[in-house]
């Protein structure tokens, strides 16, 4: 699997809140140390409903803290503190002007500098979103807001994932939440990093795409990429990091939330099943022989700040088999136990043993001997490249190949981008036959579809689309050959799999325009509009 959704910074912010609430507690009482007023009791009460809004603020309680700051506003209005929280707020709401606003006279230096940490966040992600506009999700759930442009061709499909996720994960963890969730769709991975406290060298470094963090989902475009990525399970993946920490106020720490949202993150359109790749598997057995498995005190504060893409795969491999595990041995019951006792203040560890009835120590070496079992294996996807369009020569990938095959398969790339079809099939032919190559057989499904020999095509194409639902290239080739046979609803099992891939792609579109006009289905109209906005 494409690591679609690296950084989840959850504990990074509740680390930064703590601190701002220590910050919050040390300010206040050295004010009340060295200017005293007459009437003691009252600062000290407020101080601590500062404090506590604070820690509302911090735990996704947003409500809580609306409430607590209306009234802090009649019994302060001029205090710094009670400002700064209420642009914080502001903030989470997605009013950025108008946390800027409420700090427009504050100095940076106010509240121990963290009304200048407040107004950089704000003037960035302002700056950022400033010209999006915002699609209403169909049962609106979900407010996406998106640049104008190619990204209007995918705004309403994200708020339908999000929808379908409201319902699945929802029901699934114990919460449906009643305000809609926000959604931003960025333009780059720049744009990730103007909005959170990442670099960008750490989500070049992880293949970060996407976070949940300040009340809202943000997610970096299919659009940034050269092969696409499984963006709609990134928005799911991303809703369940925010379900998890309003379930938990925020107590999950990121190895289980992690774990937690691999596990979701395909709810919103099939049942959660732990399918690891083969890369995973070697990975991991690799890593259980040898004693170095990624710890859960190295994937703190957040995964997106390991070394590396590998190592980065390894520890979201590890997290995302344990809730399998747990997931087996108590569904969705004890996995709803588990957030609930975290809420209450216990540890995940301790959380985890109560429910499964056993020592931590004994579920660790439970969960290692599981390991040794292999899980349904699926083939490995892409990884991300970021990039500025989806052009790539007939050639790229080629070093998935293996050296007896990889003479034919480059000779049948050229041939491909001469125009030469025939002769391409020739040699991807006699690359093929040195044994199973799904490079090769994607390139040859490909060619043939476009010589308009759609049997073959499709006897090529539909293994390699069971083995790899992120196989967009493959997903394509069987839609146009079901379409060319007018097997309507296949061509668009085929065609929706590539939409969850590669959206921009105005042959997917275009061909599920035509799909679903033929069975008479309503998105007909809203993936024709697509088709022709994406082919101008």
């Amino acid at each position: 699997m494409t690591k679609a959704s690296r950084g989840r910074l959850a504990e990074g912010a509740r680390l930064r809140t703590m601190r701002m609430i220590g910050l919050l507690a040390l300010v206040l009482a050295s004010q009340a140390i060295a200017a005293p007023t007459p009437t003691p009791r009252r600062d000290r009460t407020i101080s601590g409903d500062v404090i506590k809004a604070a820690r509302f603020l911090q735990s996704a309680r947003l409500d809580d803290a609306r409430t607590l700051l209306a009234e802090l506003e009649k019994r302060a209005p001029d205090s710094t503190e009670v400002k700064w929280l209420r642009a914080e707020l502001s903030f989470q709401t997605g009013n950025y002007a108008g946390a800027l606003a409420l700090l427009d006279k504050v100095p940076d230096t106010a509240v121990d500098g963290l009304v200048g940490q407040t107004k950089k966040l704000a003037r960035s992600t302002a700056a950022v979103t400033d010209t999006f506009v915002e699609v209403r999700s169909p049962k609106g759930r979900a407010i996406v807001r998106h640049a104008p442009g190619p990204d209007a061709t995918i705004a309403i499909l994200a708020g339908e994932v999000l929808d379908a996720a409201w319902d699945a994960i929802g029901g699934d963890l114990g919460l449906q939440p009643g305000d809609p969730v926000r959604v931003e769709l960025l333009g780059a991975p720049a744009d990730l990093a103007k909005l959170s406290p990442l670099t960008e060298a750490e989500i070049e470094t992880t293949g970060t795409i996407a976070l949940s963090k300040y009340n809202k989902l943000m997610v970096v475009s299919p659009r940034a990429t050269i092969f696409g990525y499984p963006w709609m399970d990134t928005l799911a993946h991303e809703y369940t990091h925010l379900i998890v920490s309003r379930i938990s106020q925020d107590t999950v720490p990121v190895w289980l939330q992690e774990g937690l949202a691999r596990f979701e993150q395909v709810r919103w359109r099939k049942a959660p099943v732990v399918a690891l790749t083969n890369s995973e598997q070697s990975m991991l057995s690799a890593a259980l022989k040898k004693g170095r498995l990624i710890t859960f005190d190295e994937m703190h504060p957040s995964m997106a700040k390991l070394p590396s893409q590998d190592a980065a795969a390894l520890a979201y491999a590890e997290v995302y088999h344990l809730v399998g595990w747990i997931h087996g041995k108590t569904g969705y019951k004890g996995i709803r136990d588990i957030l609930a006792a975290q809420k209450d203040g216990k540890s995940a560890r301790r959380a985890v043993s109560e429910v499964l009835g056993l020592a931590w120590p004994a579920i660790e070496r439970a969960w290692h001997a599981s390991l040794k079992t292999p899980a349904p294996a699926v083939r490995a996807g892409k990884p991300i490249k970021f990039g500025k369009g989806g052009v790539d020569s007939e050639n790229v990938g080629l070093d998935q190949v293996h050296a007896r095959a990889r003479k034919h398969a480059r000779l049948g790339g050229m041939l491909r981008a001469r125009g030469a079809l025939e002769a391409a099939v020739i040699e991807y032919e006699k690359a093929l036959a040195s044994g199973p190559e799904p490079f090769v057989a994607g390139k040859l499904a490909r060619t043939l579809v476009e010589l308009g020999r759609h049997d073959r095509a499709i006897e090529l194409a539909t293994p390699l689309v069971a083995a790899d639902d992120h196989d967009a290239v493959a997903a394509v080739t069987l839609g146009i050959a079901r379409l060319a046979k007018q097997e309507w609803p296949q061509a668009i099992i085929a065609f929706e799999q590539a939409l969850r891939m590669s959206p921009f792609d105005p042959t997917t579109r275009c061909g599920l325009a035509d799909a679903y006009g033929k069975t008479s289905d309503a998105r007909a109209a809203r993936e024709r509009a697509a088709c022709d906005q994406l082919k101008k």
